[in-house]
Parts: C-alpha cells; sequence; structure tokens
C-alpha cells in the first residue's frame, strides 16, 4: 500500500481557490496514471473559518482501495496532497502532473509504504512544532469487531470531536472490490484537513490515517484513536511531519509587500 505525499510552499493563490481548476485535476490524475476513481470529486470550500489563514479548500476522491486528497491554503499560499492507493502507481508522473496545474516554488515529497513502514523522502527533519505544519498519523489495525458501511459512518461522524478537531462534512462511505476483496472507505473533512479509513474485509486490515495543521496533545489523541477504532494499547503508529520548515519556507508579509509593489515607478 503505497502512499504519497506533497507540501508545496509558494503558490498562485488565484489557482489555490479555483474549484474548477481542482475538480478537472481530481479527475485528470487518476485517469493518466490508469487508476479507476470510485466517485466524482467532492469539493468542501472552507472560506469562513475561525482562523482565517485556515481558509481554502478541501478536495477528495475515493480510488479502489485509497484516496486522492487536496488541501489548500490560499492565504498562506500552500497547498498539501495525499495520494495512498492499492494499485502501484508512478509517484513521479504524479509529481509532474500535479506540478503543472500548481506550480510551486518549494516543496517536500514523502513516500511511505504502509505495510512495511519505510519512508522515502526528499526531505525529511525531526518532528518540530515551531517551525512544521502540523502532525500525520498513520495506523494498521486488524479489528476486533464487525466492519461495515454503518460501522465507518459512525466512528468517523463521532471522531472529530472526541479528538478535538472540528468536522465540516460528515463522512463520506463506499463499499468497492479490488482482487476478489471487498474494500469499505470511508472519508471526512476536518478544518485541521482530513481522516481517511480503508478496511480490507478478507484480509481483516484496515488502514487508518489523520493529517491535521495544527498540532495535538499525542498521548490523548492516539490512544483515543486506537481505542475508538478497536485496537490495544500496544498498537504501534507511525507520525511523521507534514510541512517540514513550514514557518521558514513560507513568503512573509515583507515579501508579499513586496511583490506587490514591485512594478511601482521610483
Amino acid at each position: 500500500m503505497k502512499h504519497y505525499m506533497l507540501d508545496t510552499y509558494n503558490c498562485f493563490r488565484t489557482r489555490l481557490e479555483d474549484l474548477t481548476l481542482i475538480y478537472e485535476m481530481l479527475e485528470k490524475i487518476p485517469f493518466e496514471l490508469g487508476l479507476k476513481a470510485t466517485m466524482p470529486p467532492f469539493i468542501q470550500p472552507y472560506f469562513n473559518g475561525v482562523i482565517p489563514e485556515d481558509c481554502g479548500i478541501s478536495a477528495f476522491v475515493l480510488l479502489k482501495g485509497g484516496h486522492f486528497t487536496i488541501h489548500t491554503f490560499s492565504y498562506r499560499e500552500c497547498y498539501f496532497i495525499d495520494f495512498m492507493c492499492e494499485q502501484d502507481f508512478d509517484e513521479y508522473k504524479l509529481t509532474k502532473l500535479i506540478k503543472e496545474i500548481y506550480p510551486s516554488s518549494k516543496s517536500n515529497l514523502y513516500l511511505i509504504d504502509r505495510d512495511t513502514k519505510f519512508i522515502k523522502e526528499e526531505i525529511f527533519d525531526e518532528y518540530d512544532t515551531k517551525s512544521d505544519f502540523g502532525p500525520h498519523v498513520f495506523l494498521e489495525i486488524k479489528p476486533n469487531r464487525k466492519i461495515d458501511m454503518d460501522y465507518l459512518f459512525n466512528t468517523l461522524d463521532k471522531m472529530p470531536q472526541k479528538i478535538n478537531m472540528t468536522p465540516i462534512m460528515r463522512p463520506y462511505v463506499i463499499k468497492n472490490t479490488y482482487e476478489e476483496d471487498t474494500i469499505y472507505s470511508a472519508l471526512t473533512m476536518i478544518a485541521e484537513s482530513h481522516i481517511s479509513l480503508h478496511y480490507f474485509e478478507n484480509a481483516n486490515k484496515l488502514y487508518f490515517d489523520i493529517f491535521s495543521c495544527k498540532f495535538f496533545d499525542e498521548s490523548f489523541v492516539i490512544p483515543e484513536i486506537i481505542s475508538i477504532l478497536g485496537g490495544d494499547s500496544s498498537q504501534k503508529y507511525t507520525l511523521i511531519s507534514r510541512g517540514s520548515k513550514y514557518n521558514f519556507n513560507r513568503k512573509t508579509c515583507e515579501t508579499k509587500i513586496k511583490y506587490a509593489t514591485q512594478w511601482h515607478l521610483p
């Protein structure tokens, strides 16, 4: 199970707020990679948040055994992409396709094998709450309870409040098949980014991840998630930092003012 993550900085704000462009990208890229989306793109504008800098667009499509998400933060001039899929895909072509649509001056690429926990990255430093964007948690669990669409909907519907996150939509849940295995997929958007679940029935394996643009208390959030999903207290997890050195790579207000006034005559 390959999980691709791309973090970018210093992008065009107009593109980050273009709903049509995001819709076309979510349709085009899986097709170009030879993958099958199992739903039309879902787009959630978020322009009236409590924190103005968190405003932007969150959007996703569910794939067979995975998902493709984008979170744009137009005021911050950055975006974050996740592409997770049971089917193999060309990560170099994926990066090229994304950057043709959303060019940026700086980016970090992470690639994790969800089954072996091998992480490959262009830039990856130690987890730093002062300079990075936010945490991304990965869990793989063999559930000891019956998993169906109702269970997944109810789980993701209640989880944000239980871990002090902010839901901005109800969960989206689908059922499909891949190589004779039945797969249940669920995803919900939160103001902080997203939470997703993919359950493979024959293998009795559940892949979970949560990406948040704000840091949280790991000692509370992660055990709470494991408890909700039916894992035991010894359950291992992987946590990486997204937006490495975000606070250094993003444009400062002074830089934006300089760009805005550069055409003025001396």
